[in-house]
C-alpha cells in the first residue's frame, strides 16, 4: 500500500498506474474497484487520474456496434468539385444524417476516410444511397469495404513513460500477442432507446455520474441504474472505454473538437482482396506496435488506425513499407490531418422504439442532398 504522501507531490508507481489505465479501459473510472485492485488509496486514484486529464488524456466510451445491430463500413472518398471547398461541412452532414461515426482528411491528396456504423437492416439502402451521391457529383470516387468486427485497441500503458510523457518502445524488439487473431463478430443483443441514450451520454463524457445522466435524460435514477447494470453492462453494449492518449477530444462547452498538434501523426491502413493468411499476417504485423488505435476485419479486408509519435516517423515509414510488401501491395497507407477530423456519437434519433429497429429514409435523404447540390451549383455559378 502506498503511503498517504503519494497522493500529492510524489510521482506515481509506473506499474500501478499502467494497471489503473488498463482497468479504466475495461470498466471506466470505478474508483473503488481500481483502488482495491492496485492497492492504493481512493484519493490517490483520483489524483493520478486528474493528472492524466491535465496531460491531455481523455476517456471515451466505446459502443459495441455489433451488439447494437450495426456493421462497420470504411470508405475512402474524394469530394466532388462542388464540395472541394466545403468538404468538412459535407462530412458533418453525413455524420448527422447517415450513420457516419468518424471522418478524417488525408494528406497530401485531400481525400477523406469515413467510418460508418450502419444498421444491418439498412445496409443495402445505405449502400445505394452512397452510390447515388457519387452519381450526383457529391463524390468523385468511393472505395469501400464492410468489416465483420471493429475494436478500439487498449492502450499498452506499460510501454508509456508517464513521467516523461512519451512512449518507451524499442522498434528492434517487436513482438505480437498470438491471441490477436482470435477476434470474432458479436451477435446482436436486445436494447432499447433508454440504453442508447445512456451510451450517448457516456460517449460525450465518460466521467459523468449516472445520477447526472438521469437528470440530463429526465429518467428516474433507479430505472437508469437498472438499465446500465442489466443491459449496458449485462449485455455488453459497451466494448469498454478508450484511453485517448493522443490528446484529441470534444469540448462540450465550445461544441468543437480539440486537437493537440505536432505530437502525433495518424495513419490509416486499408487492405482489401486479402486471403486469410495475408489478413492474419497483417494483424500480427500491426499488433507489434503499441501505437495502434483502432482495427477491424472483414472476410477479405483489414483496416487499422495507427498513431505514430512524430519523432519516430522515420521508423514508421519503414514499418508501413513492410505492411505494403506483406499485403502484396493490397494495402494503402493514408496520412491523416487531425485538424480536419471528427467523431460522432450514436445517432439515437434514428432508432424507432415501437418497431425496435433503426430507420433510414433513403428517398428523403436523396431529396435533401439534391437540393444541396443545386444550391452549391448556383453558388458556383
Amino acid at each position: 500500500m502506498l503511503k498517504e504522501s503519494d497522493i500529492a507531490g510524489r510521482e506515481p508507481n509506473h506499474g500501478k498506474l499502467a494497471v489503473m489505465v488498463q482497468l479504466i479501459t475495461e470498466g471506466g473510472l470505478n474508483i473503488n474497484q481500481i483502488s482495491r485492485n492496485i492497492g492504493v488509496y481512493k484519493e490517490t486514484v483520483r489524483y493520478w487520474y486528474r493528472n492524466l486529464l491535465k496531460d491531455g488524456f481523455t476517456v471515451q466510451a466505446s459502443p459495441n456496434y455489433e451488439k447494437l445491430g450495426m456493421k462497420r463500413v470504411v470508405m475512402i472518398v474524394e469530394p466532388g468539385e462542388l464540395f472541394e471547398d466545403h468538404a468538412d461541412a459535407l462530412m458533418y452532414a453525413l455524420g448527422d444524417l447517415c450513420y457516419v461515426v468518424s471522418f478524417a482528411k488525408t494528406l497530401p491528396d485531400g481525400f477523406y476516410t469515413v467510418n460508418a456504423s450502419v444498421p444491418v437492416e439498412c445496409l443495402s439502402s445505405w449502400t445505394d444511397f452512397m452510390l447515388s451521391l457519387k452519381e450526383s457529383g457529391v463524390f468523385r470516387s468511393i472505395t469501400s469495404t464492410v468489416l465483420d468486427w471493429v475494436r478500439n485497441v487498449p492502450m499498452k500503458a506499460e510501454m508509456y513513460d508517464f513521467r516523461e510523457r512519451k512512449w518507451d518502445f524499442d522498434w528492434s524488439k517487436r513482438t505480437a500477442d498470438p491471441k490477436l487473431t482470435d477476434f470474432v463478430a458479436a451477435d446482436r443483443e436486445e436494447f432499447d432507446s433508454t440504453d442508447l441514450a445512456i451510451i450517448e451520454q457516456l460517449q460525450l463524457d465518460a466521467n459523468i455520474q449516472l445520477t447526472e445522466v438521469a437528470k440530463t435524460l429526465k429518467i428516474n435514477p433507479k430505472t437508469l441504474s437498472w438499465h446500465h447494470r442489466a443491459h449496458i453492462l449485462g449485455r455488453g453494449l459497451l466494448k469498454g472505454y478508450t484511453m485517448n492518449w493522443i490528446g484529441t477530444g470534444y469540448d462540450l462547452e465550445a461544441e468543437k473538437p480539440v486537437h493537440r498538434k505536432h505530437r502525433y501523426t495518424p495513419v490509416e491502413i486499408f487492405a482489401d482482396g486479402l486471403d486469410q493468411a495475408e489478413r492474419i499476417e497483417l494483424m500480427r504485423k500491426v499488433g507489434q506496435l503499441p501505437y495502434t488505435w483502432l482495427e477491424g476485419c472483414g472476410q477479405r479486408s483489414y483496416y487499422a488506425k495507427v498513431v505514430f509519435p512524430n519523432e519516430e516517423f522515420t521508423e514508421a515509414l519503414d514499418f508501413l513499407g513492410e505492411v505494403v510488401k506483406l499485403s502484396k501491395r493490397k494495402a494503402r497507407c493514408l496520412t491523416i490531418d487531425q485538424a480536419h477530423a471528427l467523431w460522432f456519437t450514436l445517432p439515437i434519433k434514428y432508432y424507432e422504439e415501437k418497431r425496435q429497429r433503426w430507420a433510414f429514409d433513403q428517398s428523403d435523404l436523396l431529396q435533401r442532398f439534391a437540393l444541396l447540390v443545386q444550391k452549391m451549383d448556383a453558388t458556383k455559378s
